[in-house]
């Protein structure tokens, strides 16, 4: 299970959007290149973190430290397994203000199985999931101080963007990324060739 928490941030004193306080700065060499062609220093190798502490961080207020770090690590599947994630809103870096995240998968679509107002917790509220007929989507609201459950199978190789629609929200760093089987996709296009350190892979 992998509980995302959505938070407002500051990162040298700019106005961020954080994902377990860690707002994505994506590299200039594509991640897809860079797993494919062994480029390891492209971005950083430790996985990006899995979970918050939830047992302890208030949803609901305006937190003392806002501040928040930047990073490029990604989170990496393991092929064909079925992934359980949780999007969790909190307050913003205003009082008494919470906000909807329309959060879109690529490359997949995926069961919404639950959702609810307050903090999830996640030994309770796996029971009331909705696993005989859920909607099946790839873009899914978050509301304000609520939390959505969400579940997909790893079954397709590539390296796949999670976001929050709202383009701002997700150039200010509100995303994290998935990998999985990369090593079953066959030689890359030369044509796709050309940002970061893939310049030199261009023909």
């Amino acid at each position: 299970m992998i509980i995302l928490l959505n938070t407002q941030n500051l990162v040298d004193g700019y106005v961020k959007w954080a994902v377990n306080n860690v707002s994505l700065n994506l590299p200039d060499t594509p991640y897809l290149i860079a797993i494919k062609e062994r480029m390891l220093h492209a971005f950083d190798q430790k996985p990006a973190p899995e979970t918050y502490d939830y047992k302890n961080y208030d949803i609901n207020v305006v937190q003392k430290n806002l501040n928040a770090t930047t990073g490029t690590s990604i989170h990496r599947l393991v092929f064909n397994s079925t992934v359980d994630v949780i999007l969790q809103n909190a307050n913003t870096k205003n009082e008494n203000n919470s906000e909807t995240h329309p959060w879109h998968l690529h490359g997949h679509d995926f069961w919404v199985l639950g959702y609810g107002m307050g903090k999830f917790d996640p030994e309770t509220d796996p029971k009331r999931y909705n696993l005989v007929d859920p909607i099946r989507k790839n873009t899914v609201a978050v509301h304000p101080y609520g939390w959505t459950a969400l579940r997909f199978q790893a079954n397709n190789p590539g390296v796949w963007a999670f976001h929050c629609h709202v383009e701002s929200h997700f150039f200010m760093g509100m995303a994290v990324v998935f990998e999985e089987g990369v090593n079953r996709l066959g030689k890359l296009p030369a044509t796709i060739m050309g940002c970061g350190d893939s310049k030199h892979l261009k023909p």
